[in-house]
C-alpha cells in the first residue's frame, strides 16, 4: 500500500478554509436607529461565523441592552461582555483575552468608550487577523451592518 501526501494546493485550500473572524463595530447610538434590524443581523452573523462585537458606549457598566438582547437571541452561545479601554499597554492583553473567548466558542462583546471605538476595533481586528470589519450604517430601509474593510487573500506561493 502506498500513501501519497496530498498536493501542496490541497494544503493551501485547507488553510484558507479555516475559520474566519468578523468584527462588527457598533456605536450605541447607531444601534438605536433600528435596533431590531441590527440585532437580527448580528445574531445571524454569530450563527454563521466567528463574530466579535465592539460596542462603543460611554456607560461605565458592561450590562447593556445589546448584550442582553444577543443572549436572548442566541441561547446556545455564551455572550461575554468585556470592558476595554484604549490603553496601549493593556490593549494587547485585552486582545489576547478576546482571542481566548473566540477560541472557546464564545461571542465576545467588547465595550469601549465611543471616542476609542474605532481605534480599539482596528487594533483588535489587526491582532486577530480578522477577515472583515463591519459598521452600522443608515440605509434606505433603516440600518444595517455594512462592510468597511476586508482582508485581501494572501498570495499563494505556487
Amino acid at each position: 500500500m502506498v500513501v501519497r501526501e496530498p498536493e501542496a494546493g490541497w494544503w493551501a485550500a485547507q488553510e484558507q478554509a479555516g475559520s474566519s473572524v468578523t468584527v462588527a463595530a457598533v456605536r450605541e447610538g447607531d444601534a438605536a436607529w433600528h435596533p431590531e434590524m441590527v440585532m437580527s443581523r448580528l445574531a445571524t452573523l454569530a450563527i454563521d461565523e466567528e463574530l466579535l462585537v465592539v460596542l462603543g458606549s460611554n456607560a461605565r457598566s458592561v450590562q447593556h441592552a445589546m448584550v442582553a438582547d444577543l443572549r436572548a437571541r442566541l441561547p446556545r452561545h455564551q455572550v461575554v461582555a468585556v470592558r476595554v479601554r484604549h490603553r496601549h499597554g493593556d490593549l494587547l492583553r485585552d486582545a489576547a483575552n478576546v482571542e481566548r473567548l473566540l477560541d472557546t466558542g464564545s461571542l465576545p462583546v467588547v465595550v469601549t468608550p465611543v471616542s476609542a471605538m474605532l481605534d480599539v476595533t482596528a487594533e483588535i481586528a489587526s491582532y486577530l487577523r480578522a477577515d472583515r470589519v463591519l459598521r452600522v450604517l443608515r440605509t434606505l430601509e433603516g440600518a444595517d451592518l455594512c462592510q468597511v474593510w476586508q482582508r485581501r487573500p494572501e498570495p499563494s506561493l505556487n
